[in-house]
């Protein structure tokens, strides 16, 4: 399989408003590209004059460790060069975000300009800039056009409506962490298969320690661990899939430039991105009805199979349902092995530095963890599972973040603003806006999509050795992974139930794959009436759902 090493020239970003990362000092858990690298040089001094504006510019993105000193910095920067505007730093607490940010877009004439978009819904439909309008433009902060400044290929965006209305400069991916002190005690291998893995688990146990923490209860299957888990290998058995809800000729979203030209191939994690396939939503559903995407498939009993011979065997036995917090047990060395986003890497650095200092550590509920112990951390990818109905090797989450869109109001207004993300997109801005953050306790996930960043290089070399292997979490793939496609929370907790029920021996795989399938048609109407999609949709796959 194809791998891309990710460049030593990319650096650290902060997430926002998908995973949870834990800030200095916490041991909670967490909830790109072929693109070539821009050339060096971009800097201010050899970009172009920049357009005077003059207006005032109001981000109300989300709270977290050193974000407010991140932005404060940045807008600062901007203003010693935009004399005439003014840029109010005004966060929001995460918690209570959702709420806000979807009342802010339905009230007249908001004062909020820049947001963490992703929040908002369809609240924010029709209302947001389109980015799209000034992707071809210069920019003055760099001298190149805006989309060079960093990785285009990996934003979020519509083709067939020619929409852009976010931009994420940062990424993030899904990985196991493992104490490598341990894994050299009991004489265990890094696995690269689920068997293998099996066989790691085993040894581990053998040699007296947990092999896996992990978090057992609702949220983590949801949106935590374990539904990342589902998601991950239930892609493994759907990759063919896209052959039948990829847009086809004469289908509202399909693009002659990029679906008369793409060709499906297995053996490339990356086929099925975005900017090189569409994907059309109504033909995914159409294909669940019509009993051609099958919720009870072979590779889905593989795929549970696989499952019960690790949980919850080797993650804690029967204490793995009840486990909310999976990080105390691997800072105290009494589990090996946990899966988390690549902000551990980061965190990891921060807790060890605290131990040193003689610092509490502590949980997600803020109290201190006891009998903690230095040791040195190891980090593999998903190994693949093998088998009936699997078709291809493992992918994992691997995501742009940030998604920061702006408020959509008068031209003028709406240039200023995006005046202002050129720059914090620049390398430039980037570099005072991420170096601020860490000096403040910005939790940090993964590399940059900003070219040429420069930050200490303590910071930058902690994502050395990692690999993009393809997300998994996009198209259709993983729809119904978790239940009836869309989160639908009734769905989802039946599926947690009769989940547990077969991985503690209830039920057997036949049993857990009618129930599933069972679910998902039951569920089915409140999936697609999410999608704005209805049963006459999928009789004229073709046209653009309506919804009615």
């Amino acid at each position: 399989m194809k791998k891309r090493v990710l460049s030593m020239a990319l650096c650290l970003a902060m997430i926002a408003g998908v995973c949870t990362a834990c800030g200095p000092g916490s041991t909670a858990s967490s909830p790109a590209s072929d693109a070539p690298q821009a050339e060096s040089g971009g800097s201010a001094s050899s970009a172009t004059e920049a357009t005077q504006y003059e207006g005032t510019i109001t981000i109300n993105t989300q709270a977290g460790p050193g974000a407010e000193a991140a932005w404060k910095a940045v807008a600062e920067a901007y203003m010693e060069k935009q004399p005439n505007v003014d840029v109010v730093v005004d966060l929001k607490p995460s918690d209570s975000y959702g709420e806000w940010i979807q009342n802010m877009f339905g009230t007249d004439n908001p004062t909020s300009d820049i947001v963490n978009i992703n929040m908002a819904g369809s609240a924010a439909n029709d209302k947001a800039i389109n980015y799209m309008e000034y992707a071809e433009q210069i920019s003055p902060y760099s001298g190149k056009k805006w989309t060079d400044q960093f990785n285009y290929e990996m934003q979020t965006r519509d083709l067939a409506k020619g929409e852009w209305t976010n931009i994420s400069l940062d990424s993030v991916q899904v990985l196991w962490f493992y104490n490598k002190d341990i894994f050299e005690e009991a004489g265990a291998e890094v696995p690269t298969t689920w068997d293998e893995f099996v066989e790691t688990c085993e040894k581990l146990q053998e040699h007296g320690v947990q092999p896996i923490t992990m978090a057992g209860d609702f949220n983590s299957f949801w949106a935590g661990a374990m539904g990342w888990l589902a998601q991950v290998y239930t892609d493994q058995t759907t990759r063919s899939m896209i052959n039948v809800y990829r847009a086809q000729e004469g289908d509202y979203d399909y693009d002659p430039d990029v679906d008369g030209v793409w060709k499906y191939n297995v053996d490339d994690p990356f086929n099925d991105d975005a900017w090189k396939v569409n994907q059309n939503p109504v033909r995914a559903y159409k294909a669940i009805v019509d009993g051609d995407y099958k919720p009870d498939s072979e590779g889905m009993k593989t795929v549970w199979t696989n499952f019960a011979k690790i949980f919850p065997k080797y993650a804690g036995g029967d204490a793995f349902f009840g486990t909310t917090d999976a990080a105390p047990l691997f800072y105290q060395s009494k589990a090996a092995i946990m899966v988390d986003t690549g902000a551990r890497l980061v965190n990891f650095k921060l807790d060890m530095d605290k131990l040193a200092s003689g610092d509490n550590i502590v949980d997600a509920n803020g109290e201190a963890v006891s009998g903690v112990k230095q040791f040195e951390l190891g980090h593999f990818n998903m190994p693949s599972m093998e088998g009936e109905g699997i078709e291809a090797p493992a992918r994992t989450l691997e995501v742009a973040t940030g998604f920061f869109g702006a408020v959509k109001k008068d031209k003028e207004h709406d240039a200023m603003v995006v005046d202002f993300l050129m720059y914090f997109s620049s390398a430039e801005g980037q570099g005072i806006y991420l170096n601020a953050g860490i000096e403040n306790g910005m939790a940090l996930n993964g590399p940059s999509l900003v070219y040429d960043v420069e930050i200490p290089g303590e910071w930058s070399s902690l994502f050395d050795g990692l690999t993009f292997i393809g997300n998994c979490q996009k198209g259709y793939g993983q729809m119904m992974a978790r239940g009836a496609p869309g989160d639908v929370q009734n769905s989802l907790r039946e599926w947690y139930d009769y989940s547990q029920k077969f991985l503690t021996g209830q039920i057997s795989i036949d049993e857990w794959a009618s129930m599933h399938k069972d679910n998902i048609m039951k569920y089915l109407d409140d999936s697609l009436a999410g999608s704005k999609i209805s049963r006459s949709d999928l009789d004229n796959p073709q046209n653009e759902p309506t919804g009615k």
